[in-house]
């Protein structure tokens, strides 16, 4: 009788041997923080509160001058206030692995330093979601409810911040749905649109995140774009329409809090710490941050179908 391989399972053989690289599952790894879409301001380290106030009064040549009499008396014009509040809350995400998954894997696979260093993305990602949720809010949109995302859309939200005088740079937030809807619009425009080499950009397949420019605005494809009602509330915006703050925690103050090590990662504090009666290893990341939509009059939503 032959020797098979089939034979040989599962005392001699195996019926799947593992392959020492660790691939990551498809999710969205794009990321928007450190672009220049939206505002940080800083920390609220010191400041005697969790929650920042911004103010804005309308100055800047909101108010014009007015043509009056040689003797007359000018009038008062009173200033105009208004404020918006950022208040900065606590995000988290733990994990736990036991010590023989620990001692058991491969080169580069899943262990405490593993965990630790991917919080960076899922903190990221968190962030995404409060950008989209805030972008949601847009009192003033463009698009049907139950329609595909079309050309006509994107240009209306166009016109409509160059009615408000909203200034640049410009940026688009838009679900995957809406941009491939988007793709399939483009396809058919004709006049000056079709001849553009930004069109032709925009139709060749996107990865994650940043898509291209079109128009002076810059595209990004975000699946944490909301839905509600069936439809994706997608948005586009000027300079200066979101902002950020965050709490930084000094990781010199953990060390020795316990059986704690504590590091700071970009805006994430990672702690790693043993519960010896179960012989696991805890990581947990932490961040302080809150995120506000600044003026509604700087952004347009997009609400298309879903």
């Amino acid at each position: 009788m032959a020797i098979l391989h089939a034979n040989l399972e599962p005392d001699i053989r195996l019926a799947a041997q593992l392959d020492q690289a660790l691939l990551i599952t498809l999710t969205d790894m794009a990321t928007i923080r450190n672009t220049a879409a939206v505002d940080f301001h800083g920390t609220v380290n010191g400041s005697g509160s969790d929650t920042a106030r911004l103010r804005y009064v309308s100055l800047g040549g909101a108010d014009h001058f007015e043509s009056v009499g040689e003797d007359a008396t000018a009038s008062v014009t009173a200033l105009v206030d208004t404020s918006v509040d950022i208040a900065v809350t606590r995000s988290t995400l733990r994990r736990e692995i036991g010590d023989i998954a620990t001692s058991t894997g491969f080169a580069q696979d899943v262990d405490p330093q593993t965990l630790a260093t991917d919080m960076v993305a899922s903190y990221d990602g968190y962030f995404n979601s409060l950008l989209t949720a805030a972008g949601a809010t847009a009192s003033t949109t463009v698009g049907s409810s139950g329609v595909d995302f079309s050309h006509d859309d994107f240009m209306d939200g166009l016109f409509t911040l160059e009615l408000a005088s909203v200034p640049g740079p410009y940026f688009a937030i838009l679900h995957p749905r809406q941009f491939a809807d988007w793709q399939e619009s483009l396809r058919a425009e004709g006049g000056s649109t079709q001849f553009m080499a930004a069109t032709a950009d925009i139709l060749t397949i996107k990865g994650q995140g940043f898509a291209g420019s079109h128009s002076g605005v810059d595209i990004w494809k975000m699946s944490d774009v909301t839905e509600s009602g069936g439809n994706k509330l997608g948005f586009m915006f000027g300079a200066n329409t979101f902002g950020y703050k965050v709490a930084l925690i000094n990781s010199r103050s953990m060390i020795g809090a316990g059986s704690s090590v504590a590091v700071a990662v970009d805006e994430v504090l990672v702690e790693i710490t043993r519960d010896v009666n179960r012989a696991v290893t805890n990581i947990v990341g932490n961040a302080w941050v809150g995120l506000s939509l600044k003026e509604q009059s700087r952004i347009v939503g997009i609400v298309t179908d879903a």
